[in-house]
């Protein structure tokens, strides 16, 4: 494997920078490419993270909420052309691009035809990659909110990529405090006070089987972004991922 060019901060990158700060994942399975990436479009301002394989990648984008995805083609398991497919399907909205050794004019048609916005071949150079990200984050529009958003006024539940989910009451109550404090531990008698039931060995399963149901609407609705929500022993439930809520609490004026 060719060496991969040292890489240093220099301030005529500053012209290369987008404008707003696009947020990246790198779906890299080699590691010394994979920090290259995620430490050289650093250099260009641009907020960028790592993944190994399409199950990580799933599970970085649930907490860090991109805008745009790089895609290695020859990744363990589930390849980079199913992966784009099923990012395409799921969130048409984000930006996708794919940088593998692969070079061949058929692997680029079917790169681009399969759900990719850019085609690179390695190796490139970082400030064309830079560049390429800041103009297709400009294409994408204006910045969503990040993170995932409670709307108490439309009970719905929106995802890092915009994908809404709606809510029951009772789904809606339970957020309420976990996303009004990602993070932190909500505990048990909070959250029962929050759902109207008494405190008991009944509320507790009720309380689990609703967090399963809710698992399992969002998993049907955008499969690449899990609930970020853990319980923990004996206290009670936190949201671990980024996010916020927006209308009042139920029960304000």
């Amino acid at each position: 494997m060719t060496p991969l060019p040292a890489f240093r901060a220099d301030p005529s990158n500053q012209d290369a920078r987008p404008a707003s700060r696009p947020r990246v994942v790198a779906c890299e399975d080699s590691k010394p490419m994979r920090d290259y990436l995620v430490a050289g479009l650093g250099g260009f301002g641009i907020e960028a993270a790592g993944a190994a394989h399409g199950g990580a990648l799933d599970a970085v984008m649930a907490e860090f909420g991109p805008d745009i995805v790089i895609l290695d083609i020859g990744l363990p398991g589930e390849d980079g052309y199913a992966i784009a497919g099923r990012l395409r399907r799921g969130h048409p909205h984000l930006g996708i691009i794919m940088l593998t050794g692969r070079d061949r004019l058929e692997d680029r048609i079917k790169g681009l035809d399969g759900g990719a916005d850019l085609y690179f071949a390695k190796p490139v150079d970082l400030r064309e990659l830079a560049a390429a990200i800041g103009s297709l984050h400009r294409r994408l529009g204006p910045a969503r909110p990040r993170g995932w958003r409670l709307d108490r006024l439309e009970s719905a539940l929106h995802t890092p990529s915009g994908v809404r989910v709606a809510l029951t009451d009772l789904e809606l109550r339970f957020l309420g405090p976990l996303l009004d404090r990602p993070g932190e531990v909500v505990d048990r008698e909070e959250l029962f006070l929050a759902l109207d039931q008494r405190p008991d060995i009944y509320a507790m399963r009720r309380l689990e089987t609703m967090v399963s149901r809710l698992r399992g609407k969002l998993l049907r609705l955008s499969p690449g972004e899990p609930l970020p929500v853990r319980a923990r022993h004996g206290r009670g439930y936190a949201f671990l991922g980024e996010g916020g809520t927006q209308g009042p609490p139920a029960g304000a004026p």
